[in-house]
């Protein structure tokens, strides 16, 4: 079962979104093969003897609309505008087959391809507002199933959190009395902090909050999450590796933070027998990876293999983990897992660099 679980999760997400990305790609393909055959017969069937031919050309002139308007479909804005202009470039044998030179001509092939372009940016924005729409009349519909559990949360978990942190916080002038009662209260009041970003977690695994992006240094973020991980995990070998300068990604770096500390942490901790960690990124076309690589060798046998059902399954971080998994794929991002006969041996982060790179689907 186990296997089965790792071996899923280690090729679902990646396989999930280069299946996105490719129907995008093969869309873009098929309405520009579309474009080319309009062309193709339409530059072919001029013809100022035959009434058929002249007929069949003036209704495949309007057909150019046909592939730009299932671009803007299927591809939103930028793809209508890709369409666009390759339907103008299509359009030039067209031009010079009915006299370029001619003021007529050149006056209706200009006011044709000026109409394409028109149309098709409209569709485009259009379209890309429609589909903002029905992700955020789908946001709210799920906001509408788990509001039972956010009342419970905000109302019933949090007055009590509220007046049990209320009260430690009345206590703060004994913090350094140096005797029991003051380690109680210091105990105490980190317990009640790590429950508060408990129910914080909980609350935003049910209704996740709005992701406000910004550009910022992916292998940067990694590397301080990483540190504050090992300085309260002592012992390891860590090495930073980045080759070329890589570019800034659009994330929102509260969550993104979020994310990585928890998944980092699972890994690690699960791991703690291997002591050497290799912290490394790199850029694969439109995205940037940032991997987690333990090179250690297991010191005992006693220490079980670590899967990907065993950070899920996790009593204290497994729904912390689950959290931090579905903001990476909020940001159009994917975990990937690498895995050998002694378990994970490697996990990667992957963020798209541009803003939209996901959007193209």
């Amino acid at each position: 079962m186990k296997v089965v679980m790792s071996n899923l999760s280690k090729i679902t997400f990646p396989l999930m979104n280069r299946i996105a990305r490719s129907k995008g790609e093969k869309i873009l393909s098929g309405t520009v093969l579309l474009a080319i055959a309009i062309s193709l017969i339409h530059f072919l069937t001029f013809s100022q003897e035959e009434i058929y031919l002249d007929f069949l050309h003036q209704l495949l002139t309007k057909l150019y609309f046909l592939p730009v308007l299932l671009a803007a479909l299927f591809l939103g804005k930028k793809g209508a505008i890709k369409l666009a202009l390759i339907v103008s470039i299509l359009y030039l044998p067209h031009s010079i087959n009915t006299g370029i030179f001619s003021k007529f001509y050149v006056a209706e092939n200009l006011s044709e391809l000026i109409l394409i372009w028109a149309v098709g940016i409209i569709a485009g924005v259009l379209i890309d507002k429609l589909k903002k729409v029905q992700v955020e009349k789908a946001r709210l519909a799920a906001l509408e199933k788990v509001s039972a559990v956010i009342n419970v949360v905000n109302k019933d978990i949090m007055n009590d959190y509220s007046a049990c942190s209320g009260l430690t916080k009345s206590l703060t002038s004994i913090y350094n009395n140096g005797d029991g009662n003051s380690f109680t209260v210091k105990l105490l009041s980190e317990k009640l902090e790590r429950l508060g970003a408990h129910i914080s977690h909980l609350s935003n695994l049910a209704a996740p909050k709005p992701i406000k992006k910004t550009k910022y240094n992916f292998f940067h973020l990694a590397k301080k999450c990483v540190n504050e991980i090992i300085l309260n995990n002592p012992g390891y070998n860590v090495s930073f590796m980045s080759g070329t300068k890589l570019p800034p990604v659009y994330m929102d770096v509260n969550q993104i933070e979020f994310a990585i500390k928890q998944i980092s942490h699972s890994f690690i901790k699960q791991n703690a027998c291997n002591k050497k960690l290799v912290v490394s990124a790199a850029k694969n076309n439109q995205v940037v990876k940032v991997s987690l690589t333990l090179n250690g060798k297991k010191k005992s046998l006693e220490n079980k293999n670590v899967e990907v059902f065993d950070l899920v399954a996790d009593p204290e971080k497994g729904y912390s983990f689950t959290l931090a998994s579905s903001i990476i794929r909020s940001h159009g991002g994917d975990v990937e897992f690498n895995t050998n006969e002694d378990g994970i041996r490697s996990i990667h982060f992957n963020l798209p660099i541009n803003e939209d790179y996901y959007d193209k689907t």
